[in-house]
């Protein structure tokens, strides 16, 4: 491995990637703090203003020290991609590497990363009313069903999406709609090449520590005022009806908020969420990355800085 600043035409990315759980946030951190790097966020709700606490932001005090980009930068009722996500992070990049400004990738938001770096589905420009639409469909029907109707549809890309995954679900149905082809088609059929390429690094810890930090987490999150933060959202007007907030943590919140479910058994929800997107993050990052991953497998946060140093250092 070599230097960004000494790669072949600048056409080499590293990204730092692992599940929610694994410590990437404070170690992308540190390593950006040691060599003077900025960072590029690759995350579906970290995008989002006013969703701090529960989407783990990094902190104020790391922003004073290290520059952050792609955060903040839309409200939460705006709709927002993994597409848009691509073409915007793809301009940066690119404005980056001709300032010659170190950085690297850093992330666990699996389809965001893959659009990023690899063939994707983007570029679509889907009408509002078909998208009011597939709303309006998922709501009526719900998601299991619609996930069924894509396996009579498009059984290949069925069998990627989990039946609960209400943002995949959506996009199948827009595209569909909207082009009349079925996601697969869709997919081969545009041009995809992409300007640069990622070297994945991921990071690997024994699941039942990354379970256990999942749960610290959530009641660190809880202390510094999550609750607060879903309350000061359904107060500006955001609802389960924005994507953004359809999410693990917020959503099970708004359910203790409407009465639904206890304080504890929303918690409690959180974590069980969490636990399962960090594992389908694993399997995503294990099965469905065209590139391979560098995996650093530790359980030791100075040994992971050290070795991840040594890669981007060209060791």
């Amino acid at each position: 491995m070599i230097l960004i600043e000494n790669l072949e035409d600048n056409k080499v990315i590293p990204a730092i990637i692992g599940p929610t759980g694994s410590g990437k946030g404070r170690l992308c951190f540190e390593i950006a703090r040691e060599l003077g790097y900025s960072v590029i966020i690759c995350d579906s709700k970290k995008v989002y203003r006013y969703m701090d606490i529960g989407t783990n932001k990094p902190k104020k005090e790391w922003r004073e020290v290290v520059k952050y980009y792609m955060m903040d930068i839309k409200y939460p009722d705006e709709y927002y991609s993994a597409g848009d996500y691509a073409k915007d992070a793809g301009d940066l990049i690119k404005g980056l590497l001709s300032k010659k400004e170190n950085f690297f990738v850093a992330g666990g938001g699996t389809l965001y990363l893959k659009a990023l770096f690899e063939p994707f589905m983007e570029g679509v420009k889907v009408n509002p009313d078909v998208r009011r639409k597939v709303e309006e469909e998922i709501e009526k029907e719900g998601l299991y069903k619609m996930w069924e109707k894509i396996k009579e549809i498009d059984t290949t890309r069925a069998y990627k999406i989990s039946p609960t995954d209400r943002v995949r679900i959506a996009r199948f149905f827009e595209i569909y709609y909207q082009t009349g082809k079925t996601f697969s088609k869709a997919v081969k059929e545009r041009n995809t090449e992409k300007d640069f390429m990622p070297l994945y690094i991921g990071i690997k810890k024994d699941r039942k520590i990354v379970y256990k930090r999942i749960e610290q987490r959530v009641y660190e999150m809880m202390e510094e005022g999550f609750l607060e933060e879903v309350q000061k959202l359904l107060e500006i007007g955001y609802s389960l009806k924005n994507r953004a907030l359809d999410s693990h943590g917020y959503k099970d919140l708004i359910w203790y908020l409407e009465g639904k479910v206890s304080l504890n058994e929303a918690i409690k929800l959180t974590i069980k969420r969490t636990k399962e997107y960090s594992r389908r993050q694993i399997t995503f990052l294990n099965n469905y990355l065209n590139y391979p991953v560098e995996w650093i497998e530790s359980n030791d946060d100075n040994e992971i800085k050290e070795k991840i140093i040594k890669i981007l250092k060209g060791g």
